[in-house]
């Protein structure tokens, strides 16, 4: 018998202090396919999508793709966007009567239609699947995991790397788990157990210390029988009740009590270890002086601005790091990336080789003011690439139309849509040779290590302001469970 299995992946991480609204656009903007669009899209990718299908393929299931939405992280998911996305999915579970569903989400998503955006959409999917269909999702490091979620999941699999290099893995841990059940070899339940934290965004890079140890702890409580076991750190951006640490076991049945105390185990392990989690970051002055003087005979000095990384829901318009290089002189600078379609629309009338004077960026949050620039046009185009780099290799971004503009000595990518630059390809698919520059200025928290790394002379995280800011006392919470340290101190 061949079985029916549903596939879907609907993903937002929701930044409530952003003040961009999320509509169907953004996700157009983003990633968006339907049906018959979508497994020549992912299959071979490193997604939870290409994941799923690769696990399908050995298994000779037959797929039902219904709809892939994603996009980039921002304020609040319109109730619009999300009822469509929905409807594409329920349509599908009514009409096939499908054995299995499989979810690409993320976690950490907030709705007009319900701040608890994953655990809504795994309730409609269970209302639409009735209980005796399995339906399995996989979630980002960064997920919230509410009671909702558990309830209407019999499996929930969250990625073990920071930056995410393992998305197309958890896909495949996933299905094949799914595989498992349908196959009557696993009785799948959830357990989850919790820790009073709500770590920044750049503490939680799994390399370091003390993520490294945790999965290393969940990974040793797994077998056939405990398929997984994901450490999620949370996503401290969103104001929400279910915001922060969390550990959860996919078990078998009989395997329930023996799982829920290894996770136990870790969540009071990393309460424990909480200060581990704190870390000091490098000033914008500091970062600028080392970058004056940089020789880059070992490679460029990148300058992370991780506080203003679109990945994590801020408005990638900050002009503090690129003003001060300027007022310093610096040059052999390539900046990855200035939202700004106002200023993208002058270089296009402008044209190629075309000087032009504009007001950059600054437009949109608290993140420095605009800067006024005479600006060379140096190039234009449709901002679109494929990741070759560990993380979601093969996939297509894009900021859609795309000025670089030298501004003295700095060349400055200036996009028209708000994409998170963690791949060389940003660079490259603009003419610019990454390995080349003196210096990088990257609007990213963590993602960009895993292909700017090996290139990089060194890195410095540099605080400045933006929506990602790992000062969590700079945001006003009004709905997170509390206390919770770093917020409530000890």
């Amino acid at each position: 018998m061949t079985e029916t299995v549903v596939v879907a992946r609907i993903k937002h991480e929701t930044n409530t202090f952003s003040s961009l609204s999320t509509g169907f656009e953004a996700f157009e903007s983003t990633s968006h396919f339907v049906c018959e669009e979508i497994v020549p899209e992912f299959r071979g990718t490193n997604t939870d999508l290409g994941g799923f299908l690769r696990v399908a393929d050995e298994e000779g299931w037959e797929v039902v793709p219904t709809v892939a939405a994603n996009a980039t992280p921002g304020g609040v998911v319109t109730a619009d966007a999300l009822d469509s996305f929905l409807d594409r999915l329920l349509s599908g579970i009514d009409a096939h009567d499908p054995d299995a569903v499989l979810l690409g989400l993320h976690g950490a998503m907030v709705s007009e239609r319900d701040r608890d955006g994953d655990g809504y959409i795994l309730e409609r999917v269970r209302e639409a699947a009735g209980d005796d269909v399995p339906v399995m999702a996989t979630l980002d490091l960064h997920a919230n995991i509410s009671e909702r979620m558990r309830a209407h999941a019999d499996g929930l699999f969250g990625y073990d790397t920071y930056p995410h290099v393992d998305i197309g893995d958890t896909g495949e841990t996933a299905a094949r788990a799914m595989a498992a059940t349908l196959n009557g070899e696993l009785d799948p339940t959830i357990v989850v157990e919790r820790a009073p934290l709500l770590p920044p965004l750049p503490v939680l890079q799994t390399a370091d210390e003390p993520m490294a140890s945790l999965l290393d702890a969940a990974s040793e409580a797994e077998s056939a029988q405990v398929p997984d076991v994901s450490v999620f750190g949370g996503f401290a951006n969103a104001d929400v009740p279910e915001a922060g640490f969390s550990v959860v076991g996919v078990t078998d049945e009989s395997r329930t009590d023996e799982t829920r105390a290894a996770c136990a185990d870790i969540a009071s392990d990393a309460a424990d270890r909480r200060h581990e989690f704190d870390r000091t970051y490098t000033d914008v002055d500091e970062a600028v002086t080392e970058a004056s003087e940089w020789d880059a005979s070992d490679g460029p000095l990148v300058l992370a601005d991780i506080a203003d990384n679109p990945g994590g829901g801020s408005a990638e318009d900050g002009t503090v790091i690129l003003e001060a290089l300027l007022d310093a002189g610096v040059e052999d600078v390539a900046l990855a990336a200035i939202y700004d379609p106002a200023a993208v629309d002058v270089a296009v009338e402008a044209g190629v080789g075309s000087s032009v004077t504009l007001e950059l960026g600054g437009h949109i949050e608290d993140n420095g003011d605009p800067i006024a620039v005479d600006a060379y046009v140096r190039s234009l185009s449709d901002g679109t690439y494929r990741n070759q780099g560990p993380m979601s290799t093969g996939l297509q971004v894009s900021f859609e139309r795309t000025a670089v503009l030298e501004i003295g000595g700095i060349d400055v990518i200036v996009g028209s849509h708000r994409q998170q630059p963690y791949d060389p390809e940003v660079f490259r698919s603009q003419g610019i040779t990454p390995e080349r520059q003196r210096v990088l200025v990257l609007k990213s928290t963590v993602h960009y290590r895993a292909a700017f790394e090996p290139i990089a002379g060194e890195i410095r995280e540099v605080s400045a302001p933006g929506l990602c800011s790992p000062d969590l006392s700079s945001f006003s919470y009004e709905h997170v469970e509390r206390p919770k340290y770093p917020l409530d101190g000890d």
